[in-house]
């Protein structure tokens, strides 16, 4: 059977800035957790003066570091935190952040257990195939002078003169061939440059995080998925402190403790302060009021709500025709867009007639005509019991068999597939503002070649002797204001990811490095001969908001006929994610925003590169 291997680190006792609610979390984190896992638990324990950095470390290491693929790895740290300034490029935000253990107070004490040391000890673990899960409920910002919210206390405290501000050795991040690296899925208090409080909650000091997360994973159970608890944590904390913004760094769809992915909607529903959310907006390509998203977790008769102000990273919803019943505002509902007010793509079928009959449309496009502009134009050549695609921007799909039911069905995924996959592509904000205030800049190094076309595309080119060139590719803010900031990879085989940057606040000024700062791999995909003049292109494109984005539906897998629809990302062409092309129906019109919307604060930019063997 899976083991839990746990570490448990509260600090209340320290020498000043003493707090009260750190040691109370971890034990109740470890009550709940020794009723309720599921799996075999191994807890190891550091209180006040035990949390020592050495201890830290050494319970890292020795104790999580015993996880096995299969097992899980949980660190749950409660007591304060801090950061500074630092001009390291690795840092969007422009400063470090660090836990303070209770020995790095004094002065001549023990150095902090900083960001990129800590980030480097449980990424080690897993890599060895365990899944390892961080909980921090501490500041991750300086300024604990700064006033909480009444009755409250800053978990923070000023960065100290003693304490080095060089950073230990070691990324986050890996670079190079193969898969991406295994990493930790970090459950955090609050954002990089925010505090998070403690408070008496039901009688007893508490973390207002770690209160909300055992209050939500008490409902939901320990199985929930990362953007489900995300989603009810959020909400918890933002009713006691709309200053404290909690953070996940992971898989959405992967399961608390467990990790392993469970097939859902990219988009969820919530009930908030300020009514139902749907967790879509404009940064993800919703146009307009009107749009309705139906959910999934219902009986017969499904329930759907509809879309009335559209934000940019989120949509106020209302419910349409059913009223909630009780529990319904303490869980997240998985929903799917059932009437979107997005244009269809433009089909045209040509061909052998016996053979055109049988080529499907996804639901909600349309024959392709004249007047059709600023549409995306697919067109079906169909004869001899074979269908050949072509309109999209990437990589010639092949020739796809049309002579069954199946093959037909196989047919109008691709479409819907390359509709999406083009939708993500061709986003823009109309209003420009935001987008010429933000870049991507692609920079040469060492290894391979680096040279740019008139049309402003990026060339980049293997080494005479074979090698795959390496670039480093950096994301620019200059709004004046900090920016959360995602790095979508578009391929040409019809592929988005977002495993460069995953999202990350970027300063005013400064600039965000894909992986962290590492060589940027550009190869040839799998399947295409490394021969004189083969080029493949990708599409780096950067979407920027004032607040995080929900990244599931931006995660598509390349297209193949082999790939089940399901094994590529964001559901299937029934449960699919925004971009899904679904029919109108009921007489709302597809189109773009409506009179008067506004599209909100957020922008666009991208660059193309073409990796090539000269």
């Amino acid at each position: 059977m899976a083991t839990l291997y746990a570490l448990f680190v509260g600090i209340d006792d320290y020498p000043e800035r003493p707090l009260e609610g750190c040691v109370n979390d971890v034990q109740a984190a470890r009550s709940w957790l020794e009723r309720r896992s599921g799996l075999t638990n191994a807890f190891r324990t550091l209180h006040n003066a035990q949390a020592t950095h050495a201890a830290v470390r050494a319970g890292i290491g020795d104790h999580l570091g015993r996880g096995g693929p299969g097992d899980t790895a949980l660190l749950w740290f409660s007591g304060h935190g801090s950061s500074q300034e630092t001009d390291d490029p690795r840092e969007a935000t422009g400063r470090s952040q660090a836990l303070v253990c209770h020995d790095s107070l004094d002065r001549g004490g023990q150095a902090l257990l900083q960001d990129s040391e800590l980030g480097a000890l449980l990424d080690a673990v897993a890599a060895r195939g365990t899944h390892v899960v961080a909980v921090l409920d501490c500041c991750h910002s300086g300024g604990a002078t700064r006033d909480g919210a009444s009755g409250t206390t800053a978990r923070g405290v000023p960065w100290r003169p003693w304490w080095p501000t060089d950073r230990p050795g070691g990324v986050r991040d890996g670079g190079g061939e193969g898969p991406e690296p295994l990493r930790h899925v970090l459950l955090a208090a609050c954002r990089p440059q925010e505090l998070a409080y403690e408070r008496v909650i039901d009688g007893k000091v508490r973390g207002q995080f770690s209160h909300a997360m055992l209050d939500v994973l008490g409902r939901q159970g320990p199985a929930t998925t990362y953007g489900a608890l995300h989603a009810l944590v959020e909400e918890r904390v933002h009713g006691l402190n709309d200053r404290q913004h909690p953070q996940l760094r992971g898989p959405e769809d992967a399961r608390f403790l467990y990790g392993n992915s469970v097939r859902t909607s990219p988009h969820l529903l919530r009930h908030t302060v300020s009514g139902w959310e749907v967790d879509c907006g404009h940064a993800h390509g919703l146009r307009s009021p009107g749009t309705e998203f139906t959910l999934l977790d219902d009986g017969e008769v499904p329930r759907v709500v509809v879309v009335r102000d559209v934000r940019p990273e989120s949509s106020s919803v209302e419910p349409v025709g059913w009223r909630p019943v009780p529990g319904d505002r303490d869980r997240v509902h998985a929903v799917t867009p059932s009437a979107l007010a997005f244009p269809p793509p433009a089909i045209t079928v040509s061909g052998d007639p016996a053979t055109t009959a049988l080529v499907p449309r996804p639901p909600g496009s349309e024959p392709a005509s004249p007047s059709d502009t600023g549409r995306l134009r697919l067109h079906v050549t169909a004869a001899d019991g074979w269908a050949r695609i072509s309109g999209g921007g990437g990589h010639p799909v092949p020739d796809l068999p049309l002579r069954t039911p199946a093959d037909a069905e196989r047919v109008a995924d691709c479409l819907a597939h390359i509709a999406r996959w083009h939708h993500i592509r061709d986003l823009a904000n109309p209003d420009p503002w935001l987008s010429s205030l933000v870049r991507v800049t692609v920079e040469e190094t060492p290894v391979g070649t680096l040279t740019h076309t008139a049309d402003g595309e990026v060339v980049c080119a293997y080494t005479p002797d074979g090698r795959q060139p390496q670039v480093r590719v950096r994301i620019h803010n200059g709004s004046g204001r900090d920016l959360w900031c995602v790095l979508l990879d578009l391929t040409d085989s019809y592929a988005v990811s977002p495993h460069l940057y995953e999202g990350e606040f970027i300063a005013d000024g400064r600039a965000g490095a894909a992986r962290r700062g590492e060589p940027v791999w550009l190869s040839l995909p799998a399947g295409r001969a490394v021969t004189r003049g083969a080029y493949t292109r990708d599409w780096l494109k950067v979407i920027a908001t004032e607040n995080e984005l929900n990244l599931a539906p931006f995660r598509l897998g390349a297209w193949s006929p082999e790939t089940a629809p399901s094994a590529r990302g964001g559901g299937d062409a029934e449960r699919g994610g925004v971009l899904r092309l679904t029919g109108a129906g009921g007489g709302r019109d597809a189109g773009g925003p409506a009179q008067g919307s506004r599209p909100g604060r957020w922008g666009t930019a991208h660059v193309v590169v073409r990796t090539q063997v000269p």
